[in-house]
């Protein structure tokens, strides 16, 4: 198997220190493959479906909207994330804790911040959510804006210059209602640091959203996605490789693609756009 290999993320994910983290799960991810893995970060998430698609990234760790979508242009999904034995994950929908805003249909004339367009939990599943509400952002919200990162769009809001934002919390967190979204806080809290969590309110949590998960890149040799493939789900056997999925993806485990799970995600086919 010559020839290097590449890890790919994109600067969209959101993390304290996204560089690190990505480093130390490539360098797992290589001890268990048996060759050198370096690491490509793109500005977007755009770039790194090109860079899945066309060539210089082997393995990208994709949100499930640009997953689904690399899927449907050859890239194989290897695995999708769990946590807390759970494979799907939820979005809360963030105000600031003084904020008059109290119920969904009450964020009419607010100005949002969002992630990504290709975000689920930073805009797909918000949006979904928002619109069975009864409310189009499009129209019924002052002003969007996107800004990159989860993280980014809450210390939007923290600091007040947006009044609405998503940030990915737990399946378990998001069934929570009748504690207030206790656990949920407490997730912001760990994920965002005390400074911006402790300025910010859950007004309400999103259905569940399928996981996200590894693409392998099309033009890899069967041998060598066999390869990654195995590597990816064995990855959590040895500590390292446990340190690195909990620094990188917040995950326990990276589990197989099964039946289940291929249906869990076959509802956002619709929502893919067309390049």
């Amino acid at each position: 198997m010559g020839g290097g290999l590449s890890f790919g993320i994109s600067r969209s994910h959101a993390g304290a220190d996204l560089d690190a983290a990505a480093r130390r799960f490539a360098e797992a991810l290589s001890a268990r493959v048996g060759r050198k893995i370096s690491v490509v970060v793109t500005a977007d998430y755009e770039q790194l479906l090109d860079g899945v698609l066309v060539g210089g990234v082997s393995v990208a760790w994709m949100p499930p909207l640009m997953h689904v979508r690399a899927a449907i242009e050859g890239a194989p999904l290897a695995c999708v994330s769990e946590r807390g034995g759970a494979l799907a994950y939820r979005a809360a929908l963030l105000v600031r804790a003084d904020s008059h805003r109290t119920t969904v249909r009450g964020l009419r004339g607010v100005r949002a911040a969002w992630a990504d367009p290709y975000s689920a939990s930073g805009y797909l599943f918000p949006q979904l959510h928002l619109q069975a509400a009864g409310l189009d952002p499009r129209y019924d919200f002052a002003s969007e804006s996107f800004h990159g990162t989860a993280n980014a769009a809450a210390r939007a809001v923290a600091d007040g210059d947006a009044e609405l934002c998503a940030h990915y919390v737990s399946d378990a967190a998001g069934s929570a209602r009748d504690q207030h979204f206790k656990l949920a806080q407490l997730e912001l809290r760990q994920a965002l640091g005390d400074a911006v969590a402790g300025k910010l309110r859950v007004l309400d949590v999103t259905d569940p959203i399928p996981p996200d998960g590894m693409v392998l890149a099309p033009p890899l040799d069967g041998r060598v996605q066999a390869a990654l493939r195995d590597a990816l789900l064995s990855l959590h056997d040895e500590s390292r490789g446990q340190e690195a999925l909990r620094a990188l993806c917040q995950a326990e485990r990276l589990a197989p693609v099964t039946g289940d799970v291929v249906k869990i995600i076959a509802r956002l086919r619709a929502h893919v756009p067309q390049r």
